[in-house]
């Protein structure tokens, strides 16, 4: 007779199978829920609760959009739209492996070293809930206006995430992964880079996916107070100044559609590589 125990084991699944909706759903529902946000822009902006000029409907966006980035028509200058994205994107490049070299190097040693941790760690508390766009004023006294500053701000809004989480991945480690790594005669090296850094990527990568969140937010802060030329922020500052909300918005649906592929393009490619490929993580749910 078998127990009850290893008849509901019997039911338990031990691969599941995806259909064709659990391969797509992953893509179809997110197009369908943008559309739908984008359809009820559409209709709030044409209902006439609200005054056009300062709302416009997103079919008049985009064709702004479509406008900026082509050649252009003689009253704006031609590929504007790929201009502006390209400086803020070498700014938040520059910036973001600034951190993600230094501050991932520092997060680690937080996590090996109890003494360093206990004076570093407070200074990372104080720091990490101040929004980076409030230090973007110290650093113009500091260094003027210009690239300089946007990619300071950048690094200053991006560090702290990254070494949080990379401490607390190595300081997560369980005690008896690290004496059998010794008992089988793994050097200091060996248990660092064999137990330690692959125990603490599933969070030293969530610590740079909120430091990219927050270097995005950051560079496109600092442009709109630091930038003097190019740059999506200093873009939306300049069409609002003067009232062109067509470009305005355009150019804020640049920012959050370049930050949505940067982040799940990135970041989708690094965890399949590496937290996916040693089965740290599995999308089952209960």
């Amino acid at each position: 007779m078998k127990t009850d125990n290893e008849k509901a084991l019997e039911n338990v699944p031990m691969f599941e199978e995806k259909t064709l909706w659990g391969k797509i759903r992953g893509y179809v529902i997110p197009v369908l829920s943008l559309s739908i946000f984008v359809l009820l822009w559409e209709a709030f902006a044409r209902s006439g609760l609200v005054d056009m000029r300062l709302l416009p409907p997103p079919s008049q966006v985009f064709e702004t959009l479509w406008e900026l980035s082509g050649p252009g028509d003689g009253e704006r200058p031609p590929y504007l739209m790929i201009q502006h994205t390209m400086y803020t994107l070498y700014r938040l490049i520059v910036g973001y492996l600034i951190c993600v070299v230094l501050c991932t190097a520092l997060g680690l040693l937080l996590g090996i070293n109890q003494r360093v941790y206990e004076w570093v760690n407070p200074i990372v508390a104080f720091f990490m809930p101040i929004p980076s766009f409030t230090l973007v004023f110290v650093v113009i006294l500091w260094l003027g206006l210009g690239s300089k500053t946007v990619i300071v701000t950048v690094v200053i809004g991006a560090s702290f995430p990254i070494i949080y989480n990379a401490a607390a991945g190595v300081r997560s480690a369980q005690q008896k992964m690290i004496w059998a790594a010794q008992l089988m005669g793994c050097s200091r090296f060996q248990v660092f880079f064999k137990v330690l850094l692959p125990g603490a990527m599933g969070y030293i990568i969530a610590g740079q996916k909120l430091a990219l969140g927050r270097a995005w937010r950051a560079v496109i802060g600092g442009e709109i107070f630091a930038s003097t030329t190019f740059g999506l922020g200093f873009m939306i500052h300049d069409a609002s100044t003067f009232l062109d909300t067509r470009g305005m918005f355009a150019a804020i649906i640049t920012v959050g559609i370049t930050g949505l592929i940067m982040e799940n393009l990135l970041f989708r490619y690094v965890e399949k590589h590496t937290v996916e490929r040693w089965g740290m993580v599995t999308t089952k749910r209960l």
